[in-house]
């Protein structure tokens, strides 16, 4: 009986202490969820009521759908789009990633479209009163979808907003984040013109979020296709009208009222300049779980290659079938000629590369697969080298197990992130458009025939493991704090207008004009002076 009283008086313990937290997720696929259902599931194990909101926008086939996460109350919302809508979902893997020109936003223009039309869904269903009775303490909200941004400022429930591809503009423009344009490293002038087009970009961003729909219309696509959408949808709603007397705000002025920022990176990748408010916290690796053992066929594999072994990952929203035929030839007679290493090469949903009838007749040194555990193999101390497109969450495994990095970039921020690994020494960077046997086997061969990028990335692991805490305790803490107090008491920074930031680039742009004209003014009158000067001196010789 006193063991029964002590039980009852633990679990009334630690049902008290935790938080009711609510956790969206993104809707694609299970990979692009992992994040965070780690967190809602190591969040439950710790006692906290945790509620999913699991949008489902493209239909999964049942095989595929794993079972629900333990402890987790989950909010599944299925057939939000119609076919015409996520068919191109399932189809810019193949196409994006693919093409010759690198492309900042060409991939999100479905899910800007996608969100568009779910939200509507989502806002016209219950799911609102269902979240309502839950009682939320907080909620964690990624980036990239402002419709659940709106919904939990509707709630009244103050949220933390998760930048799963690291630091954005978006991110930077919307926390404060005091500009850090550029490296000081090159020429003089190539670092003076790093430095304009990294302000020049943060203030297209600051437009963007500025709230006047006239200009915020015509330099964002994202806001004319999503953000401005979502705005007067809610806006418009009968029921956000009568709750919202002077109007239902922007969903961009939301965004800079979050209590607190969640980025998928690590001070080890970012500039030694850069500096955060109190409330951006990095959790880059929070994701990453202590590695289980390798079981048959991956230790027998990894124990016959005699050099070690190479994992090629192009991320988990890039179908591989869709690459060009003279890729494919290219990559596979680079690996080709690494015998002595034994390669895994995932390649996307379908066993299948243009140009190749059959994937078994690859090279014997090659294993096409269409699933690796990525963790416990870069946990492998005979793993040499990552081949990714620099997603952030193969960047930050590939930083704690200390493997270094050959980053191929195809859309996106890939570009931007993969330019920090190389600028930190921890890998090298090869253009999709460079793409051949030679380039990428000479690539290759810097990074494994040098000790560099090994030193770099196990220094960096080393630094990355021994801290106090690990990414995920950090943001335990972080949301507990703003859970327990409904706002990250102490240390927020009151939201300032983006304005501000406008108004200062302004400034920069018409000082720097200012002075370029100045100084071409003044090049142009000493060329004319020396030209008349000249011409006197020559008249004047012909008159002798």
């Amino acid at each position: 009986m006193n063991y029964f009283n002590l039980c009852l008086f633990f679990d009334l313990l630690c049902s008290s202490n935790g938080l009711n937290i609510l956790l969206f997720l993104i809707g694609t696929n299970q990979y692009e969820r992992s994040i965070f259902e780690y967190l809602a599931q190591q969040l439950a194990l710790r006692h906290h009521d945790v509620t999913t909101v699991k949008p489902i926008l493209i239909p999964e086939e049942p095989r595929l759908v794993q079972p629900r996460l333990h402890l987790v109350k989950e909010k599944l919302l299925k057939d939000l789009l119609p076919k015409k809508l996520f068919q191109p979902l399932e189809q810019i893997g193949s196409d994006v990633p693919w093409r010759k020109e690198y492309e900042l936003d060409a991939f999100n223009l479905p899910y800007w479209t996608a969100h568009n039309y779910s939200c509507e869904k989502m806002l016209n269903s219950n799911l609102m009163d269902v979240i309502s009775k839950d009682q939320i303490d907080v909620a964690i909200v990624y980036a990239g979808n402002p419709c659940q941004m709106a919904i939990v400022h509707a709630l009244s429930i103050p949220f933390i907003y998760f930048d799963q591809e690291g630091l954005t503009d978006e991110t930077i423009i919307a926390s404060g984040i005091k500009w850090n344009c550029g490296t000081s490293s090159g020429s003089l002038i190539a670092h003076f013109m790093r430095k304009l087009s990294r302000e020049f970009d943060l203030f297209l961003e600051a437009l963007a979020q500025s709230g006047t729909e006239m200009i915020t219309e015509y330099v964002s696509a994202r806001y004319r296709l999503m953000d401005g959408p979502i705005n007067r949808m809610f806006s418009q709603d009968y029921e956000m009208r009568r709750k919202f007397k002077n109007g239902f705000p922007d969903v961009n002025w939301i965004k800079r009222n979050a209590e607190a920022y969640f980025l998928n990176t690590d001070m080890l990748l970012e500039e030694t300049t850069l500096s955060l408010p109190p409330n951006v916290i990095t959790v880059g690796g929070l994701h990453i779980d202590h590695p289980r053992p390798l079981f048959s066929p991956w230790n027998t594999s990894i124990a016959e290659a005699k050099n070690g072994i190479i994992l090629v990952s192009m991320g988990t929203q890039v179908n591989s079938s869709g690459m060009p035929p003279e890729m494919v030839k290219g990559m596979l007679n680079a690996f080709a000629k690494l015998a002595d290493y034994r390669i895994f090469w995932k390649i996307g949903p379908k066993l299948r590369l243009p140009g190749i009838d059959d994937v078994e007749s690859v090279p014997s040194n090659i294993n096409i697969t269409t699933f690796f555990p990525q963790n416990e193999l870069l946990s492998n101390r005979r793993t040499r080298l990552l081949i990714t497109n620099g997603g952030m969450s193969s960047i930050m495994e590939a930083l704690a197990h200390g493997v270094p990095i050959l980053g191929i970039p195809l859309y996106g921020s890939n570009h931007r992130n993969l330019a920090k690994v190389q600028r930190k020494g921890m890998g090298l960077m090869l253009e999709k458009s460079q793409v051949n046997e030679r380039t990428l086997l000479h690539k290759m061969k810097l990074i494994l025939d040098s000790s560099r990028y090994a030193t770099v990335a196990k220094d960096m692991s080393k630094e990355f493991r021994s801290r106090p805490s690990t990414p995920f305790e950090s943001a335990l803490h972080w949301i507990e704090h703003v859970g327990r107090h409904r706002e990250a008491k102490f240390f927020r920074r009151q939201a300032q207008s983006v304005f501000l930031d406008i108004l200062k680039t302004v400034y920069v742009f018409y000082l720097l004009s200012s002075i370029t004209t100045r100084f071409v003014y003044c090049q142009v009158l000493s060329r004319l002076s020396v030209y008349f000067e000249v011409n006197r001196q020559l008249r004047a010789k012909k008159l002798k």
